[in-house]
């Protein structure tokens, strides 16, 4: 790539753009999709220390200040990364079945590790996540749409917390509970075979995350003697990412208005006369999910309920 290719990824996406037609993703010719494929953005030699979202995605307005500390090209970046990534896809081992472990016992205790392993588990998950998803987006030409300010700066609030029960809340039970319900209904409205494996596969992965955290609070609540005074606190973490946060409620409009065209197979009238009631409908069963894993996790109902209309105010209704 030409050096003068590359400029910093504010010069690079402009503020208030329009947003342009992607040429469609390469697929090899056994049909594989790899990174290489994509019509990406070329990596910018520095980056402002701002926004959340991936490079190239067009923006109306900057994205918030994160304390990032790598924000230079030659710090980081290896022109071998996207085949590193396809080779540690195919070079995955099963540390369950694949070492001979009755030929090397040890009579080892490290206290929590297999906390630590679920949740190293769980990186591995979400960055296969972001790059499936991130190949379904220029599958046929769309890429990176518009950032939305509001979840942006939601996923800000849930990054700054240096508390690991008040982090994990917010993502396994509230945030990833959200995503297993949108997951499960985008396996009923997906256009294509390709995007419901996604979801299928998805979902199977962001089931194992909820149920952890749900245990986890499970766990820490039955040692509470008033689990509700716990409570008080995860509603004070929420309110205090509302701060990060600008005023939103529900589904943002734009993910209403493509899950409504899924639901009802189109942009006619008659098919948002099918795809409206059928959004209207998920985004009540939404809420009535996030109702039930809190109280399964032990809250009271009065602060089961506070908690869940306090996460669709903080989160944009998605994290």
């Amino acid at each position: 790539m030409d050096p003068q290719d590359r400029r910093t990824e504010s010069d690079g996406v402009a503020i208030g753009s329009a947003t342009a037609a992607q040429p469609a993703a390469q697929l090899d010719p056994d049909g594989s999709l790899p990174l290489s494929g994509l019509p990406l953005a070329p990596v910018p030699d520095r980056v402002d220390p701002t926004g959340i979202m991936f490079r190239g995605a067009p923006r109306t307005q900057r994205g918030p200040a994160m304390p990032y500390s790598i924000t230079q090209r030659e710090l980081v970046w290896a022109d071998n990364l996207p085949e590193l990534i396809e080779r540690a896809k195919r070079r995955q081992w099963n540390a369950t079945t694949d070492i001979p472990w009755a030929a090397g016992q040890n009579e080892i205790h490290p206290a929590y590790t297999e906390a630590g392993i679920f949740l190293s588990t769980q990186v591995v998950d979400e960055a296969r996540h972001v790059e499936a998803f991130l190949k379904r987006l220029y599958l046929n030409g769309v890429g990176l749409r518009e950032v939305s300010p509001g979840t942006e700066s939601s996923i800000k609030g849930l990054l700054m917390q240096e508390d690991f029960a008040r982090a994990s809340f917010l993502l396994h039970v509230l945030g990833e509970g959200t995503f297993t319900d949108l997951f499960h209904l985008l396996i009923e409205i997906s256009p294509d075979e390709a995007t419901r494996q996604i979801m299928v596969r998805s979902l199977e992965d962001e089931a194992r995350h909820v149920a952890y955290g749900v245990g986890r609070l499970r766990t820490q609540l039955s040692g509470q003697k008033d689990p509700d005074l716990l409570g008080q606190q995860f509603v004070e973490a929420l309110e205090g990412r509302l701060s990060f946060t600008y005023e939103v409620s529900g589904l943002p409009p734009q993910v209403q208005e493509a899950l409504a065209i899924l639901a009802g197979g189109g942009r006619s009238p008659a098919a948002q006369g099918r795809g409206v009631p059928r959004i209207r409908q998920f985004i009540a069963e939404l809420n009535e999910s996030r109702k039930r894993r809190l109280l399964q996790a032990g809250f009271s109902e009065q602060v089961a309920e506070h908690i869940s209309q306090l996460h669709v105010r903080s989160s944009g209704g998605l994290m």
